[in-house]
């Protein structure tokens, strides 16, 4: 008699969201590595790693998020050459921390509850460097990695964009990984770099990530365009053919350096301490030769969301890595505002 009474209570106890997904101290997880159609995921707690298959239909469960649906086949390239939509949110440089990140997209309307797509047809630019420093990378990878998969259904789009942090991280240098990652897979052959190699999930979904987004008349990249990568006569589709190539070849080439799209930082006036500013006829070129009218940059950290170069270039790196509440950039119909931390827009002059 008492199970049949409290039935009712634990299956809606069961099909309640989980609170929000928070990271946890010497934690870490899930990581899901593929051997073909086979695939098993890993977590480490307090050091211990435990390892549990994943079949088929690939369900993976994530505390906190929506459940999401892999596939065993590596994912397409992502698109980066698209009309520019009605509405679009950008933010960058998450550098692992959750609760920024997540407040500011809750306050913009991206998320809604349960921490699940809420944007509509509208698309969310992620301007790179979501990894690194932080201790909330895995869990801000898993829910764009979700947020993706739910975007597409309702007509929307998210583009996460490759930084310097997640090529670093991809490529084994681990500067700046937040002490959390290196201890909780210490006991792992490979250590961190084999959670994000060619055959894990997330490894793989980065890759498929592009350097260079054009949205209509905008273009979207982590650092800049930098004089010598336009001499090299670019394309969007070129730049992040070539990333790709170079990922995971041992050296270091034109792409992954100083001059590629990733580290420049000439846009942003004063960011470069060792050589001069891009001048206006850089720009000016930069924005002819990839078809655009403006360019929004991350990497380099502006006090606030900011219109430079009247209007040409728009920096959006607003100190989410250093604890701050942050600041995305709203593109409605075109036209650009600065979206603040409690919701509100202002417009950029």
């Amino acid at each position: 008699m008492l199970q049949r009474l409290l039935r009712p209570l634990l299956v809606a106890l069961l099909v309640l969201p989980l609170a929000a997904q928070t990271p946890k101290p010497g934690t870490d997880g899930p990581h899901v590595l593929w051997d073909g159609p086979e695939a098993e995921v890993l977590w480490s707690r307090e050091g211990r790693i435990t390892r549990t298959p994943l079949p088929p239909p690939y369900r993976l469960a994530l505390e906190g998020l929506p459940e999401i649906r892999l596939r065993p086949e590596p994912p397409e390239a992502a698109e980066d050459d698209l009309p520019l939509p009605a509405r679009v949110c950008v933010l960058s440089d998450l550098h692992g921390n959750w609760a920024g990140a997540v407040a500011l997209l809750e306050a913009h309307g991206v998320l809604r509850s349960g921490l699940r797509w809420g944007f509509g047809k509208g698309n969310l630019v992620v301007a790179g460097d979501i990894m690194d420093r932080g201790e909330g990378q895995t869990e801000l990878l898993w829910l764009l990695h979700g947020l993706e998969q739910q975007a597409r259904k309702a007509g929307g789009r998210v583009h996460v964009l490759l930084g310097n942090h997640e090529t670093m991280v991809m490529r084994g240098d681990q500067r700046y990984l937040h002490a959390k990652y290196t201890t909780a897979w210490a006991g792992l052959e490979g250590g961190v770099a084999a959670l994000y190699g060619p055959k894990t999930e997330l490894g793989r979904w980065l890759r498929s990530r592009a350097a260079l987004l054009r949205l209509g008349d905008v273009l979207f990249v982590h650092g800049g365009f930098s004089p010598a990568l336009l001499d090299r006569e670019p394309t969007v589709a070129s730049v992040n053919r070539a990333v790709r190539e170079e990922l995971d070849l041992p050296e270091k080439l034109f792409h992954l350096g100083t001059d590629g799209p990733f580290w420049y930082r000439g846009l942003v006036p004063g960011a470069e301490k060792k050589r001069p500013d891009a001048t206006v006829e850089d720009i000016v070129r930069g924005l002819a030769v990839f078809g655009v009218r403006r360019v929004v940059v991350g990497h380099t950290t502006v006090d606030a969301v900011t219109a430079l170069h009247g209007g040409k270039v728009l920096a959006v790196d607003a100190g989410l890595k250093d604890g701050k509440p942050g600041q995305v950039l709203r593109l409605e119909k075109g036209k650009p505002f600065r979206g603040l931390a409690d919701g509100r827009l202002e417009p950029l002059e």
